[in-house]
């Protein structure tokens, strides 16, 4: 579903960059450009949702208990 969003999008930019007359080398390296910025950000970001969710799963960060911190019932 991404992947096709991303290939849409890059495709539609190749259009009106033809369409505005630049060159088909230029517009198709341009097109081209944002298709890989594009994957790689949906690929990183994926990439660290997976290790986010992996993190909270296995207990995530914990803050150790310290002897200087008093509760509310020993005031």
């Amino acid at each position: 579903m991404l992947l096709r969003l991303i290939t849409v999008i890059s495709l539609i930019l190749f259009m009106l960059l033809m369409i505005s007359g630049v060159n088909i080398e230029l517009a198709l390296y341009r097109s081209i450009l944002v298709f890989m910025i594009l994957f790689s950000v949906v690929y990183i970001s994926i990439f660290l949702l997976n290790v986010l969710r992996e993190n909270e799963e296995s207990g995530g960060v914990t803050v150790p208990n310290s002897g200087n911190s008093k509760s509310k019932e020993d005031n």
